[in-house]
């Protein structure tokens, strides 16, 4: 029922993944500013050293060459990199300063909008009440700052986690073993249950501050609450996503040479609000619109008990 009504509201709400996505180039454009003209210098220098080149080879030689030989050129690789920029204490600098705005400034902007979309769908789902998410955004802007800072504390080992399976990924590959490449797969599928656990822990979190107005932490202890009554379902409906979301992107992705990401990665970054919205408003009993004909009154926790109750006494 999640899922169906995820997508309900999606198709329903479709307008907004434009206003989404119009914020979204602005955090793209700004993050390739910063980081373009911080990753300049570095680039060059690796260019000059052919290090893209031999990446490209080694990547190449993957399934064409022995195992042995395509690991130490990765090997070869890295070195090199490193060698470059541990000789230059300008270039260093400029590394860490992109990876942290890669890895914290920008999914901080990003998280920005989810306050915003979620007080948007709110007002559909309660009241067919149009707002605006300009307007909405520059309402929220202190409590998505806050909400986003914590927020990626919160989920901070979720993502090392994921960042740790990519490598051990990548690490594999390199071997170019048929073995590993089952191990691979295997990965990936823990890649796949790690997400969805973490859309899931936290999944009504970002809800119970648009809807009941509540503070950071009090929403979070809320959020707690809410997806131990529906773990089981928000949990498949999680899983469910995140492997859409993979192919989806990865299928757009690869037949249009990356540039439907444009599009395709808010659109995804807009189901799983939805996605959130919806598992709150289940989770507490609430009923919500997904079409202006349609709408949805859940089983409220203390009606769900007493249905598995029942079938004791009978």
């Amino acid at each position: 029922m999640i899922f169906r009504n995820t997508f309900r509201l999606l198709f329903s709400n479709f307008s907004n993944v434009w206003k989404v996505l119009v914020y979204y180039c602005i955090c793209i454009i700004l993050t390739f500013c910063v980081c373009g003209a911080l990753a300049y210098p570095i680039i060059v220098k690796m260019s000059d050293a052919n290090v893209f080149q031999n990446f490209a080879e080694a990547v190449n030689g993957i399934f064409a060459s022995s195992p042995e030989l395509t690991a130490t050129r990765f090997q070869s690789v890295t070195n090199t990199a490193w060698s470059i920029l541990s000789g230059s204490k300008h270039l260093l600098a400029n590394y860490i300063i992109v990876s942290i705005w890669m890895l914290v400034v920008f999914p901080f902007t990003l998280d920005l909008a989810q306050l915003p979309m979620g007080e948007v769908l709110y007002g559909y789902m309660t009241s067919q009440t149009k707002y605006g998410f300009t307007g909405r955004f520059i309402k929220t802007i202190g409590k998505s700052a806050e909400y986003s800072i914590i927020r990626l504390l919160v989920t901070l080992p979720f993502n090392i986690a994921g960042i740790a399976i990519v490598y051990f990924m990548v690490k594999l590959a390199t071997f170019g073993n048929p073995l590993f490449i089952i191990l691979d797969i295997l990965l990936l599928s823990l890649l796949f249950v790690v997400s969805a656990l973490k859309y899931t822990l936290f999944s009504c979190w970002m809800p119970a501050i648009s809807v009941l107005d509540l503070n950071v932490f009090e929403a979070l202890s809320l959020n707690f609450r809410c997806v131990a009554r529906r773990f089981a379902s928000i949990f498949s409906t999680g899983l469910l996503l995140v492997l859409i979301a993979f192919v989806f992107n990865l299928i757009f992705g690869v037949f249009s040479f990356t540039v439907s990401f444009v599009v395709s990665l808010p659109l995804t970054a807009f189901v799983f609000v939805i996605f959130q919205m919806v598992s709150f408003f289940s989770a507490q009993g609430m009923r919500f619109y997904v079409y202006p004909d349609l709408f949805i009154s859940p089983k409220t926790f203390e009606e769900s008990l007493n249905v598995d109750n029942a079938k004791y006494i009978i």
